[in-house]
């Protein structure tokens, strides 16, 4: 698949906690998307160059050529230029390619960066979780024995409290004779 200069300016990427900077991301895909329309207009003006080459050297070849006088330099030929144009042509896409090997690149180091930075927030977050549950659950296990000390505490207030409504109760009935 060819990537192209919409392609990279449409492409949106999820954000993510501790990521890269949206903004740094985004003025790097510009720069490769500048870059690109130069390459692409330099591409174009070079394959325009090698067809005028090329009608030129037609052109020449269909009509007869002048014979010059003995003492002037002949023309060059065309032909070198085309040659030329096709090697800076190559030269172009080959540039091109590198670029976007390097975009490619560091794409995946981005992605990869990214993916172990998630990791590693991940595993100290679950840490954390589980020393937080281990203190929780220490919280837990003195709490439930305070509360079984506080019902225990309550069970023998409650148990004196009605030896006491008895004892009275005894009294009182001892003593009703008083009250005869």
């Amino acid at each position: 698949m060819s990537i192209t200069v919409a392609m990279i300016e449409e492409k949106e990427f999820k954000t993510k906690m501790r990521g890269y900077d949206p903004v740094e991301v985004d003025e790097f895909l510009d720069e490769i998307c500048d870059e690109m329309v130069v390459m692409q207009d330099e591409i174009t003006a070079l394959t325009q160059r090698l067809n005028q080459s090329s009608r030129n050297t037609y052109v020449s070849s269909a009509v007869p050529a002048p014979v010059p006088p003995p003492a002037s330099i002949p023309t060059p030929a065309p032909a070198p230029l085309a040659a030329e144009a096709v090697k800076t042509r190559e030269e172009t896409g080959e540039a091109a390619q590198r670029l976007l090997a390097q975009a490619q690149k560091v794409y995946d180091e981005t992605i990869a960066e990214a993916k172990a930075k998630a990791e590693e927030i991940l595993n100290g977050a679950n840490n954390r979780a589980s020393l937080g549950l281990d203190d929780l659950e220490n919280e837990k296990n003195d709490l439930q024995q305070e509360v079984e000390m506080l019902r225990q505490t309550a069970k023998d207030y409650r148990e004196r409290f009605l030896r006491l409504i008895e004892e009275q109760q005894h009294i009182l009935k001892s003593e009703t004779a008083l009250f005869e």
